[in-house]
Parts: C-alpha cells; sequence; structure tokens
C-alpha cells in the first residue's frame, strides 16, 4: 500500500473513503480516477465535478517510511488554511478558496479548490515569466501590509493549548542579529576553506552588504518558503500558489530566498533525484525572467526595498555554499541528502558555481 494508512485499501477505496467523509459523490469506478500527479509527500487527484484537488499523504517520502505524527499533520494544514486565507486577503484568488483537512490514522487528507492547468516552463516566452514573477513579487510585498494571525516566530507548530503558534518565542531584532552573526560565521568557514576564489573581493562585498542589513525596517509576517515553479499553476489568468510551507518571519528575507531560487538555485540543482524530472536547466531565461521580474514587482521602485533585497539574497548564496561546503565535509551522505542535493561530486561541482557566483555579487 502506498498510502499512509493502518487499513489495507486500494487508490479508488480510500479516495472514495476522503469523498464520503466529505459529504461528496464517490467515484464509481478505478476509470474516474484523475491523477494530477505527485510530490514529494502527497498523491494528488483532481475530482472533477466539483473542481477540487484531493491529496493523500504517501507511506514513503524521500526513500523513508512515513511516521504518522497526528500533531505535526494538523500543524501542517492548519498553517496552509491560514496561509490561503491570508494570502486571498493580500491578492484575491492567488490561493485556493477552499481548503479542509482530515487527520486520523486510517484516513489523512487535504481537499481544495482546483485553481486550474499550469503553463509549464518551456512553453512560457520570456516575457510571460516576467510578468508571472511581476505578480508575484507584488503578492509577496501586499503579504507586508497584513499582520500576522498567529504569535511567535519560525514554523508553524501546534502549543500547550491547542493554538497555533511560530516554534520560537523572541523579540525580531534580536533573532535577526543572530541570525546575521550565523551568516557571518558561515561566510568565515568558506572563506577559510581550501576552495580558491577572489575571497578579498568576496570580503569586501559582505562587509558592504551586511554592514547594512535591514533589521529596524523588518516585522514578522506570515508568508511562504516553498514557491518552486511546481508549487505555482502559471494559469492564463495569472499565477496562483499551491501547497504552501508556511512560517511566520520577515517578508524581505523570502522576497529573497524566491530570487535566489529562481536565478541560482534550481537550475543548479536540476541533476538531483529531487528535482531533475523538472529539467530546470533547459529553462534557465524562463526562470531568471520570472525572478526579474518579481524584482521589479517586489520592489516597486522603491531604492530602500532594492538595496534591502539584494543584501538578503547575498545572505542565502552565503547560506547554500555553507550548507554544500558542510555536506561536501561529511564522511558521508544520508539517502535524503542525496535526493535533495545529489553526489559529492555533484555537491562540489555545484559549490564551485556558488563561490564563482559569490565573487562576482553586485553591491546594488
Amino acid at each position: 500500500m502506498k498510502f499512509l494508512t493502518t487499513e489495507t485499501l486500494t487508490e479508488l477505496e480510500i479516495i472514495n473513503n476522503a469523498l464520503k467523509n466529505e459529504g461528496l459523490e464517490e467515484i464509481p469506478s478505478e476509470s474516474g480516477i484523475k491523477k494530477l500527479g505527485e510530490g514529494a509527500w502527497h498523491f494528488a487527484y483532481l475530482i472533477d465535478k466539483e473542481q477540487l484537488v484531493l491529496r493523500i499523504p504517501k507511506k514513503i517520502a524521500y526513500d523513508k517510511k512515513v511516521v504518522f505524527n497526528r500533531e505535526e499533520f494538523i500543524a501542517d494544514y492548519a498553517a496552509t488554511k491560514a496561509f490561503y486565507k491570508q494570502a486571498n486577503r493580500a491578492k484575491k484568488g492567488i490561493c485556493p478558496e477552499h481548503f479542509e483537512y482530515f487527520v486520523n490514522e486510517e484516513l489523512t487528507y487535504t481537499i481544495e479548490s482546483y485553481v486550474g492547468k499550469s503553463i509549464g516552463l518551456g512553453d512560457q516566452t520570456t516575457t510571460q515569466s516576467k510578468r508571472y514573477g511581476t505578480e508575484l513579487g507584488e503578492f509577496f510585498l501586499a503579504l507586508e501590509n497584513l499582520d500576522p494571525p498567529y504569535k511567535g516566530l519560525g514554523y508553524l507548530k501546534i502549543g500547550e493549548k491547542g493554538e497555533i503558534k511560530g516554534e520560537l518565542e523572541i523579540d525580531l531584532r534580536e533573532f535577526i542579529l543572530e541570525e546575521t552573526k550565523e551568516y557571518q560565521d558561515e561566510l568565515d568557514v568558506l572563506l577559510s576553506s581550501p576552495y580558491e576564489f577572489n575571497k578579498k573581493k568576496v570580503i569586501k562585498t559582505a562587509k558592504d552588504l551586511i554592514s547594512v542589513r535591514s533589521i529596524d525596517r523588518e516585522k514578522i509576517i506570515l508568508t511562504n518558503q516553498d514557491t518552486s515553479p511546481e508549487n505555482i499553476i502559471f494559469s492564463k489568468n495569472g499565477a496562483r500558489i499551491i501547497d504552501p510551507y508556511p512560517l511566520l518571519y520577515t517578508g524581505t528575507s523570502l522576497a529573497a530566498n524566491y530570487v535566489f531560487n529562481y536565478q541560482t538555485f534550481f537550475y543548479t540543482v536540476h541533476n538531483t533525484l529531487r528535482y531533475r524530472k523538472s529539467n530546470y536547466y533547459l529553462h534557465i531565461h524562463q526562470l531568471r525572467a520570472n525572478a526579474e521580474g518579481f524584482i521589479e514587482g517586489y520592489t516597486n521602485g522603491s531604492k530602500q526595498k532594492s538595496k534591502d533585497l539584494n543584501v538578503e539574497v547575498f545572505l542565502k548564496l552565503v547560506t547554500m555554499a555553507y550548507t554544500h561546503y558542510q555536506l561536501l565535509n561529511k564522511e558521508s551522505l544520508s539517502r535524503e541528502q542525496i535526493i535533495r542535493y545529489g553526489t559529492k561530486e555533484q555537491l562540489k561541482e555545484r559549490l564551485e558555481i556558488y563561490l564563482k557566483e559569490l565573487e562576482k555579487y553586485p553591491l546594488d
């Protein structure tokens, strides 16, 4: 059985159990199953008549057996529901309007509005890609105008009283200062490494950028860490976000995460088991056009926003290079690390790309 359940059920039976639980019409036969695809953690199905998407968790994720944890599932799904609601306040219709979930050892699933078919990166012109990016940049900026629905900082969890909250209870300014020191420590490790790159130039760039990192201009918002192309529907009516990874943090940091991923990360991990099916290396122009549009939409002509974003993208590059260096220094890699990052040979090749990117990183 490929689904996370204690029952011995067929695919049709588990889908129909979910539909029955939601008071929806059951599918009469296997020929009526419309599979939309699968992510790392869930199978997705289109419930055509109601235009809903049913997601059922997998029994195996990243080649490891998934252990049922009620609290973690509820926290994850409640976070998604909260983000969808917040996102649609920022821009109506950018996320599914309907989202429900059910968590049980015998049956766990989510069900949400179907937001349409996606136009693949390969079928987009760079003009289209840039327009989608601009829309998403404007959306990320709009999120910053909304107060968070929960207290705390970081990824969401269930509190002692059953409430949803950020995993950390710390002042934002204090956290950013601590995080900045960690980024500097990571950079220092790279600078002391045996890898050859223009370290003097990188030291100067880092000094100039880290010293002006936005701190007092930041506020906590409910935002989204996972905006990979597979979690965005590039529809004829605009970009739509699905399957988010919500957290409470600063808007600038997560906007930079988007830019770094589309400018650099996605195409460099094309040869990993996690990302190879997407063939991102074939769509570099679309990815970078998307990032360019995002920057324009997010900064909205503000020189200060542009500078703050530039600093954060640099820090994302630093920490990704550091992560690769640390993995290379491990005696062996776990199966999950290999799936996400590839072999040591691939890690080394990618680290050298990131170090070159640090060398030429722009100050403005």
